[in-house]
């Protein structure tokens, strides 16, 4: 994995093997599991070689804890044998708390200062976005919030019948009840029948905003432009795709890299690419979570996701565990509740302790909040409307 940035002048790259020799002892410990005593033993130097970075960082992004001033700015070099600045930080997760990621931080910056890896400007920028994020820093449910009623839409899938019939009527009934946004999701220039130079108007005329849409990855790799032109005509400034259950690490690396690329051509649209989970993704595949190298492969500058809260527990991953993994990669919401079987439920009728999630609110940088109900009982716009009051009145 060689970095695509250039390096300062005076970088000695003796000095950066020996790093990398260093730097082994410290991730070595995240490896997995040796093998049983029914496989083949794995000869040393090729399990260095294979463990040597097990978070995955790679140099398309900048060092990053969180968003405003927790982004370094500063590339995510390779140190060595693949190995990034960001995998030599989160090789020594947990942290015991703000202060000592902080110190931990300073500790590899002052390193790589001294062996020429980075300069001495880039050491300070590195160690005042740590202090400036909110990593190892606990975010108590106060219960005294409430979600900004302009940040609550809803994901129109949950009202999938009664859209291509009566949208207009069903439109009305959201707006009716409360919702101020809403996320049509379908392909380019087919959402629930109609084009998005169709629906928006509806849209608009119900006093609904629609700051994300749902499209495929296809309409990505094939249609950037119609993208684009739907993004614009409902005014999104995100677009979001899913992924698939038959995908392996190495399909979800490749779609990583089709994200950062499509995704600095969107930014130049003023849209950002949005990637939204099932349960599937957290699935390990050889130790390996897709979502984790979904979210460590792309560029945080370019690509958002989008977490569904629902498939995110019903895949054994606990959304508050995600959003200190990952701070500021959060920018939409998926609010969608479990109930105590394991099916859907209306927001705040079920089991997920929603006020622990949110009061990681700023920390995970999201932006909005879109109830949903897969399988909504006893239709669309009732089940929406139960969502958007409970959501309401809930306090975190």
């Amino acid at each position: 994995m060689n970095s695509s940035f250039p390096r300062p002048s005076h970088h000695r790259p003796r000095a950066r093997h020996l790093l990398a020799v260093s730097l082994a002892a410290t991730l070595l410990p995240l490896t997995a599991a040796p093998a049983s005593a029914a496989e083949p033993e794995t000869p040393a130097a090729e399990q260095v070689a294979a463990d040597l970075c097990p978070w995955g960082y790679t140099t398309s992004s900048t060092v990053f804890f969180g968003r405003a001033g927790a982004d370094s700015g500063v590339p995510n070099r390779d140190l060595g044998d693949g190995c990034t600045i960001l995998d030599a930080v989160w090789a020594k997760a947990p942290f015991a708390g703000h202060g000592s990621f902080v110190s931990t931080v300073s500790g590899l910056t002052n390193t790589l200062r001294q062996n020429d890896i980075i300069t001495p400007g880039e050491s300070a920028s590195i160690v005042r976005a740590a202090a400036d994020s909110e990593i190892g820093t606990p975010q108590p449910a106060s219960g005294t919030r409430a979600l900004p009623d302009d940040r609550i839409g809803l994901v129109l899938y949950t009202v999938r019948a009664t859209m291509p019939t009566a949208p207009e009527a069903t439109l009305g009934a959201l707006a009716a009840c409360g919702y101020r946004n809403a996320e049509p999701s379908g392909a380019v220039n087919n959402f629930y029948g109609r084009t998005a130079n169709a629906l928006a108007p509806l849209v608009a005329d119900a006093g609904l905003s629609v700051p994300s849409i749902g499209i495929g990855l296809g309409d990505l790799q094939n249609n950037l432009d119609g993208v684009i032109a739907n993004a614009k005509a409902f005014g999104a400034k995100y677009v979001r795709i899913s992924g698939s259950g038959s995908w392996t690490l190495a399909d979800y690396s490749r779609v990583a890299a089709t994200l950062n690329t499509v995704g600095a051509t969107l930014k130049q649209a003023g849209i950002t690419v949005a990637y939204h989970n099932h349960g599937f993704e957290f699935t390990a595949q050889n130790g390996v979570r897709g979502y984790d190298v979904l979210v460590r492969e792309t560029d945080p500058n370019l690509v958002a996701m989008e977490l569904d809260l629902y498939w995110a527990a019903s895949g054994g991953a606990d959304p508050v565990e995600l959003i200190k993994q990952y701070p500021g990669r959060f920018s939409l919401f998926h609010v969608k509740d479990m109930a105590a079987d394991g099916s859907f439920a209306d927001v705040g009728e079920g089991t997920i302790d929603f006020a622990r999630i949110f009061a990681y609110s700023e920390m995970a940088g999201v932006g909005y909040y879109l109830t949903e109900n897969d399988n909504p009982r006893p239709n669309g716009v009732s089940s929406a409307c139960d969502s958007y009051a409970n959501l309401r009145a809930l306090r975190y």
